[in-house]
């Protein structure tokens, strides 16, 4: 049972790839352009316009704080908009082919994510190349750390993907709702830079603190760890777990509405 989940897995990851990327030449393009073409306009704004000064990033530079911030974001961002229909767009494969339902939104987060980290690797020999220090043990440290990301996207996606079989309106209401997600995440900003009320309200975004722990290890060498750092850790993996059985509970339901 395993091989053939396994086997049905892969084929499920190399379709969205290829589907949503290699077949697809402005696809793929847009895959790298996108985030760059954001990126731009981001720093721009920000630097040029609203005179942005990031106190941690020191002698860094905004756009590279931004840039470690901005990539896994998207990846995560794009995942669970990517998966949020999945389920309802395949109700002819899952109509005539029995296999576990989860595996949809899972091989469309981990397409995702394959491509998006291909493009975050890129961007970061760019930064180091041009003169950002990126840290190579950082780079070790972060791996687990953007698996654990991936896990947490995978729950979303399970979660989500379930839902909208039974309230259509889901895959209409989610995109707004990342955005939102987006600025209240301190990606074009620091934490420092806000009231303390605000600041303390924003440490409960689990998003928060990947993104501040990625620019610990990546740009400032930081790798150091405190109890407090347990917490996202354990509520990613209880989302995935809760979002995982809650998507088993409705799947024998999905013909029905599908």
């Amino acid at each position: 049972m395993n091989i053939f989940k396994n086997a049905v897995f892969r084929q499920l990851v190399s379709r969205a790839v290829r589907t949503d990327y290699l077949e697809n030449l402005t696809g793929f393009a847009w895959l790298i352009l996108q985030p760059l073409v954001l990126l731009a306009v981001y720093a721009f704004v920000f630097t040029t316009i609203f005179k942005a000064r990031i106190p941690e990033a020191g002698s860094i530079g905004f756009v590279p704080y931004l840039a470690i911030a901005f990539w896994p974001w998207t990846a995560f961002s794009e995942a669970v908009l990517r998966s949020s229909n999945v389920v309802s767009a395949n109700a002819a494969l899952i109509g005539k082919v029995a296999f576990p339902c989860e595996l949809l939104p899972l091989s469309s987060v981990t397409a995702s994510f394959m491509m998006n980290m291909a493009g975050y690797l890129a961007v970061l020999i760019v930064l180091r190349l041009t003169g950002t220090p990126i840290h190579f043990f950082g780079v070790i440290a972060a791996l687990p750390l953007l698996l654990l990301l991936y896990l947490f996207a995978c729950g979303m996606a399970l979660f989500v993907s379930s839902l909208q079989v039974f309230i259509r309106d889901v895959s209409q209401i989610l995109p707004p709702l990342m955005t939102f997600w987006f600025f209240t995440t301190p990606i074009l900003y620091s934490l420092s830079i806000l009231p303390e009320k605000y600041s303390g309200l924003m440490r409960f975004n689990p998003m928060t603190w990947y993104v501040e722990r990625l620019r610990d290890f990546l740009l400032l060498g930081d790798y150091s760890l405190s109890l407090s750092d347990l917490v996202v850790p354990l509520l990613t993996i209880l989302v995935f777990a809760g979002s995982l059985l809650f998507f088993r509970r409705f799947s024998g339901h999905f013909e029905d509405f599908l």
